[in-house]
């Protein structure tokens, strides 16, 4: 049976206005906390806290519809996603990747390529950033508890790990800018409980391995 949220004029106001605070305290602290320290990272910033608006709009829709579900609020935020053909490149990347890795098939040269991609052409790497900008900011409403994280679960654990995991992704990105991606980071522990048994994509190359450099990223061959 499908669950329906019903609420109040009164409730609806409340999350309404609760919604805006937060994001704009989000936003304040976001903007205080990265563009005050390093002005050339201003474009991720941006894109950063338009995807917590966006996020932050889809959940005060879905708190303040009577009768919106939470398989409707899903189908928005994945609409979010693959209605950008240049995340959806990346995924499909990330996705080749992975398979080739799984398989045994990753060859040194797949991974200099992959590499090279992603880090010496500037709109490559922008839409790299902008992926994952895009799991930062689902981070940003699970960690501060507007979001459940088993609701996205099935849509989003995939995009997630194949991603944080991959170790190009990670000397690319997430490991120099590590402090503008606090989110993905903080979220990493919860997300491996969420799946229990279930294996992560690439676990070898842990996230939070390679950021303490523990992981085999940091042992095995630099571009």
């Amino acid at each position: 049976m499908r669950r329906r949220y019903k609420m109040t004029r009164l409730s609806k106001t409340k999350t309404i206005v609760l919604g805006s605070l937060f994001t704009i305290l989000v936003t304040i602290a976001y903007i205080c906390g990265q563009l005050l320290c390093d002005w050339d990272k201003f474009n991720e910033t941006v894109t950063t806290v338009l995807a917590i608006f966006g996020c932050t709009a889809f959940w005060i829709e879905f708190k303040s519809n009577e009768y919106l579900n939470e398989s409707q609020f899903i189908m928005e935020l994945n609409n979010q996603f693959i209605s950008n053909s240049e995340l959806t490149q990346v995924e499909m990347d990330l996705d080749n990747y992975y398979e080739k890795y799984i398989k045994n098939e990753l060859t040194d040269e797949m991974r200099n390529e992959f590499f090279e991609k992603y880090s010496n052409d500037k709109g490559k790497r922008q839409n790299l950033v902008n992926y994952l900008v895009h799991l930062e900011g689902i981070a940003a409403i699970v960690n501060n508890g507007v979001l459940h994280l088993d609701i996205i679960d099935d849509l989003m654990t995939y995009r997630y790990f194949i991603a944080v995991n991959n170790p190009e992704v990670q000397k690319i990105e997430l490991l120099p800018y590590k402090n503008y991606y606090r989110g993905c980071f903080e979220i990493y522990a919860t997300w491996k409980q969420v799946l229990k048994n279930i294996e992560v994509p690439m676990g070898e190359y842990d996230l939070i391995g390679a950021k303490e450099g523990e992981g085999p990223c940091q042992k095995k061959r630099s571009v």
